[in-house]
């Protein structure tokens, strides 16, 4: 729980700088959380701009970070995604979808 707790946190985190930085008048994140294809599925999205999609492919390598010396460090997207698959036997996905991004975390929902 605690781990699960650490990866809303952080990508809400990232969700609100991404906000201030942006300078969005008005300011959203939406979670959601559904059933998909025997999945349950957590989606945080916000408005602030989306991640450009020269580096998109990068935000969850170690160490990599857009913002600027000593506010990031680059470590809390790729830890995020470590917990989510190797801990919790889920997957972390992002997207651009209407002005914005989408982290989508699933996981494999056992039968009884």
């Amino acid at each position: 729980p605690s781990e699960f707790s650490q990866v809303i946190l952080n990508i809400l985190s990232n969700s609100k700088d991404a906000l201030v930085e942006h300078k969005e008048d008005h300011r959203e994140v939406h979670i959601s959380n559904y059933e998909k294809n025997e999945e349950a599925v957590i989606e945080i999205k916000d408005n602030a701009g989306g991640i450009p999609q020269e580096i998109i492919e990068k935000i969850f390598d170690p160490y990599f970070t857009t913002k600027e010396e000593g506010k990031g460090s680059g470590i809390g997207l790729y830890m995020t995604k470590t917990i989510v698959k190797n801990n919790m036997g889920g997957k972390l996905t992002v997207s651009n979808e209407n002005g914005g991004a989408k982290f989508t975390i699933a996981f494999t929902l056992k039968k009884n």
